[in-house]
């Protein structure tokens, strides 16, 4: 025999090896690496893809969805003037919060002033001729007793009489539309608020239905949206809802909702909502886009799934649903087609039953027909639904 040296002697150990583990493989097929463990053993359950399912259950979603609305002052007025004048004074300035009947702008008034004196004049001397025409009235009757005057004189002094007391009439009403003109000459703010911007300066020449001023009250605020028919009929006036402003950093506020339209826009198909919202730190301004989370005031329960577990099969929406054949759980694909979504759950509307098994987690792993191993259902409820 042949000595051998120290690295001749290790790599025939290696082959020897080598050799030994191939026989092995040849003796019982259910004792190789590829061979099928016994079902319901150990090695069985952890040779299966391991995933988590929870059955299906009737629920109902706290929200109607969300749809895109937008901010508008409570009040808001743009003033103009309702007389001829010149601006004398601007009594405040963009940015200033008035009280209802403060002085906004102030136009030249000395020409009213006179026409006021001319109006009061007139009517003062309107009153003197109808009292000399009551006297004479009175005096006229005594006379066509004692035959004194025709019953025809009589006539024309009740004509005199019925013309005093309309031009009476008449010059009150010119009393009083020169007094309303000399007080449209202080152009006022309509309602409390904010005065927004002014547009005239000392100066300027304006007539009736010249822009002045825009006043704006923002202690509320109303919010418009759209709803389709179908999300109209869940919402009722009074029901609180959540509105939330991406320019805010994303921050919601409560809302009520005042009004749901019944006649569909022409243009866009929907009907409008409104809601009023309390805004007294004026953080929310005119034109804010926000988005409204609609309140559900039906009492329907639907059918609720995680949105986690849903995947797109040929475009379509679907789940893995666990179905148990001689003892093995097999997963399966699912068409779907869902409604309404809210957080971590979503109405299912057909495809699913009440009950069935569907795979929240580890779904993305299996193919349709994969043998796998339920680890345990979830009984957590997100916030937002009711089931």
């Amino acid at each position: 025999m042949i000595p051998l040296n120290a690295s001749e002697k290790a790599w025939l150990a290696t082959a020897v090896g080598a050799l030994l583990l191939a026989g092995a493989g040849c003796g019982d097929p259910s004792q190789a690496d590829g061979g099928d463990p016994e079902p319901g053993s150990d090695l069985a359950l952890e040779t299966r893809l391991r995933v988590r399912a929870e059955p299906v259950r009737r629920g109902k979603l706290e929200s109607a969805g969300s749809v895109t609305g937008t901010v508008r002052a409570f009040h808001r007025a743009a003033v103009t003037a309702e007389t001829q004048g010149r601006v004398v004074a601007r009594a405040v300035e963009p940015g200033t919060r008035v009280a209802a009947g403060d002085l906004l702008v102030e136009l030249e008034a000395s020409r009213f002033e006179l026409e006021l004196a001319r109006a009061a004049a007139s009517l003062q001397a309107a009153r003197t001729v109808l009292a000399h025409a009551e006297r004479e009235f009175e005096r006229g009757q005594k006379l066509v007793a004692e035959s004194a005057i025709s019953s025809q004189r009589l006539d024309d002094l009740r004509h005199g009489l019925d013309r005093a007391r309309d031009e009476l009439a008449l010059a009150g009403v010119n009393r009083d539309t020169a007094k309303r003109d000399l007080a449209d000459t202080r152009i006022l703010a309509p309602f409390s608020g904010t005065l927004d911007s002014l547009s005239v300066n000392i100066g300027d020449f304006v007539t009736p239905g010249t822009p002045v001023a825009t006043v704006v009250d923002l202690s509320r605020v109303r919010i418009f949206g759209g709803v389709t028919a179908r999300e109209a009929a869940r919402l009722s006036a009074g029901s609180v809802a959540r509105v939330s402003f991406a320019d805010l950093g994303g921050e919601s506020f409560e809302a009520t909702l005042q009004s749901v339209g019944r006649v569909a826009d022409r243009a866009e198909g929907t009907y409008e909502i409104e809601l009023w919202m309390n805004n007294a730190a004026e953080r929310m301004r005119d034109g804010l886009v926000a988005r409204i989370g609609l309140p559900d005031a039906s009492r329907e329960q639907h059918l609720l799934t995680r949105r986690g577990a849903l995947m797109r099969r040929d475009g379509q929406p679907a789940v893995f649903v666990i179905e148990r054949v001689g003892g093995r759980a097999t997963a399966r694909v699912r068409a779907l087609r869902t409604g309404r979504s809210e957080g971590d759950w979503v109405e299912i509307l057909e495809g699913l039953g009440e009950g069935e098994q569907v795979v929240y987690e580890g779904q993305f792993a299996l193919e349709d027909g994969s043998v796998v191993n339920v680890q345990g259902n979830s009984s957590d409820i997100a916030a937002g639904a009711n089931p």
